[in-house]
């Protein structure tokens, strides 16, 4: 088994313990160099380029520019290959940011913790999409209201969500809470692997990719 695998597995083991956003500041601070090789590749992890399918299916002219919420190492901005307008990446690894930044494809990068506020950003985007941020740690369902704030009306989501977590955690009663009070709309879940390769633990799991547009 190549190394990669063998670290990529370790980091995704250790990664499910995480609960505080403190945790994993201090942990992908061991990883943001070796993180797209150990993990991405090591273990096909396929979140990031089925969010970005996904977003390329429904954008329309008005789903720009885009904030990538848990950017990383910058892997969905790497799949949109500058395709898709002006990107931003936010996350709440300086570390992985500065890994993010050396690949050049971010407009520009932020430190955020969407536990707190993301009061600096509110409007300012017709497109936010998430690979990996739900799911697992520290953000629960009550992060989907600050990352509606980052949207304008009409603001394509395209998010991933740890199947496992969606209805434990609460997202499925976040969704329905805000499909009821007119908050979004077009909302669709779609269920996809996690990882392309077979070898691990974690290698069934699963994830729904929901979209869906903000109202004003």
């Amino acid at each position: 088994m190549a190394e990669s695998e063998d670290k990529g597995k370790s980091l995704l083991e250790n990664a499910y313990r995480l609960s505080t956003p403190e945790d994993n500041v201090a942990y992908y601070r061991q990883f943001s160099s070796s993180y797209d090789q150990d993990f991405v590749e090591g273990l096909g992890f396929a979140l990031p380029r089925l969010v970005v399918e996904r977003f390329l299916q429904r954008k329309t002219t008005d789903n720009s520019p885009i904030a990538d919420l848990g950017c990383g190492t910058g892997i969905v901005g790497t799949c949109l290959n500058g395709g898709a307008g002006p990107i931003d990446g936010m996350d709440i690894s300086q570390d992985m940011l500065n890994t993010a930044a050396a690949k050049n494809i971010y407009r520009a990068l932020y430190q955020v913790d969407l536990t707190k506020t993301v009061k600096a950003h509110e409007g300012n985007y017709g497109a936010v999409l998430s690979s990996g941020t739900f799911t697992h740690g520290h953000l629960g369902p009550d992060a989907i209201d600050m990352a509606l704030k980052l949207g304008t009306e009409g603001c394509l989501f395209v998010l991933s969500i740890n199947q496992k977590h969606f209805q434990s955690h609460g997202f499925d009663a976040k969704f329905d809470a805000l499909l009821k009070a007119g908050k979004i709309r077009e909302f669709t879940a779609s269920e996809v692997d996690i990882y392309t390769k077979q070898d691990h633990d974690h290698s069934d799991d699963k994830a729904l990719i929901v979209d869906f547009r903000k109202n004003a």
